[in-house]
């Protein structure tokens, strides 16, 4: 949360999140240098796939006296004899506010750890403080992507040269469940798809961007790197996802037309409002998830606004920090689709969706997830009586 004391909120998931987020997937050790205060904020609060995973994980064990007398050597040892037993294919050093604030110098230990040890090695001076996870995220792709354009690896196993791929996903945007129906519908469509089934993250696409044809966008971060990777590799892009068979039947043509090369204005726009007024409505959302939603509440007649939670995006409002949401909630909205702990900030009488975020509820919220995709799920919270209807009548 951007500059902010949070009163009633808890701070949302922060720059060195994103970061260890983006990199879980890739078989590197992500080494989180701190006393082991954020390495637990990350691994029980802000990542869902740490529980029962053999990813490579770890504090540094960051101590005063290392940290007052600058004592480099023996926590750079403790890596460099961990890696060359584990043998991952990067290390990543990610800073945590004590090392910030000491002036620590992450990249230049990331070059001793690679001098020492052979493989590389990254360092992130993510300080989770000023910076959201949808910062760390973009954060750890370029710097990935920078490494790789200039050391360029040779031994590539792909089994195609004209891949899609789905930039910047991760779990504290989208949950599994719904994150693998976006995958299957991508299969679906006969496009292969460079992350494998379940992951939300691939080392080959940060090795081989010349192989990735389309990125298909479903998230902020997402987009940044898109964006880039248009501007550095020629990449076109593709941001949105439908709700609805309706809207899935249109999207198949959509990104089988990105996919064959035709212009598209790279948003998914496929819904013009409805002759009904139901009303305003709020949604508070990561940008991409958001404006999605949007599309497909349009069509009912809902008049909408998309609020995000990290930072300004197209078409939506800054709600980055608590005064902001608390202000913008207590307008005359109709509807407001939130995480549950943002709709605990609601005013009575307001009809009210949850939508839970794990980048702000984390595993709190994680039991209250739902089929956003599916218009059944939409049908039955936008309308309660019509549901308590049916089951009388049944």
């Amino acid at each position: 949360m951007k500059n902010k004391v949070c009163m009633y909120l808890p701070p949302f998931a922060g720059d060195y999140s994103g970061v260890a987020s983006a990199l879980f997937d890739l078989g590197g050790m992500i080494c989180i240098h701190d006393a082991a205060g954020c390495t637990g904020n990350y691994t029980h609060f802000d990542e869902p796939r740490w529980y029962g995973s053999e990813a490579m994980v770890y504090c540094t064990g960051l101590r005063k006296m290392e940290a007052i007398l600058g004592d480099d050597e023996k926590f750079i040892n403790r890596i460099v004899d961990n890696a060359l037993e584990k043998k991952p294919e990067f290390i990543a050093v990610i800073g945590s506010p004590v090392p910030n604030v000491i002036g620590f110098d992450f990249k230049g230990v990331a070059n001793e750890i690679k001098k020492k040890s052979g493989i590389p090695t990254f360092g992130f001076a993510t300080a989770g403080i000023k910076g959201s996870y949808k910062d760390g995220i973009v954060m750890a792709a370029k710097e990935l992507l920078d490494h790789y354009r200039r050391n360029p690896d040779k031994n590539a196993a792909l089994t195609s040269d004209a891949y899609v791929a789905v930039p910047g996903i991760s779990p504290l945007d989208m949950p599994q469940d719904m994150y693998e129906k976006l995958q299957d519908l991508i299969a679906d469509m006969g496009l292969p798809l460079i992350q494998k089934k379940g992951y939300y993250g691939s080392l080959d696409y940060y090795k081989h961007p010349e192989v990735v044809k389309l990125n298909i966008v479903f998230n902020q971060a997402g987009y940044e790197i898109a964006e880039y990777m248009k501007k550095e590799f020629g990449i076109p892009f593709i941001t949105g996802f439908p709700i609805g068979e309706t809207q899935t039947s249109l999207y198949r043509k959509y990104v089988k037309d990105a996919y064959a090369g035709s212009t598209c204005d790279g948003y998914l726009r496929n819904s013009n409002l409805g002759d009904d007024h139901e009303g305003k409505a709020l949604v508070i959302a990561d940008g991409v998830t958001g404006l999605s939603i949007k599309e497909y509440l349009k069509k009912s007649g809902w008049e909408v606004t998309v609020g995000v939670i990290s930072g300004e995006f197209k078409e939506t409002i800054d709600l980055s920090n608590e005064d902001l949401i608390i202000e913008e909630v207590s307008k005359d909205y109709d509807l407001i689709i939130a995480d549950p702990l943002i709709l605990e900030l609601i005013p009575d009488g307001t009809k009210t969706i949850a939508l839970p975020h794990y980048a702000v509820s984390s595993r709190v919220g994680k039991d209250m997830n739902w089929d956003f995709l599916n218009e059944g799920s939409w049908i039955e919270r936008l309308n309660p009586l019509v549901k308590q209807v049916n089951i009388k009548l049944a």
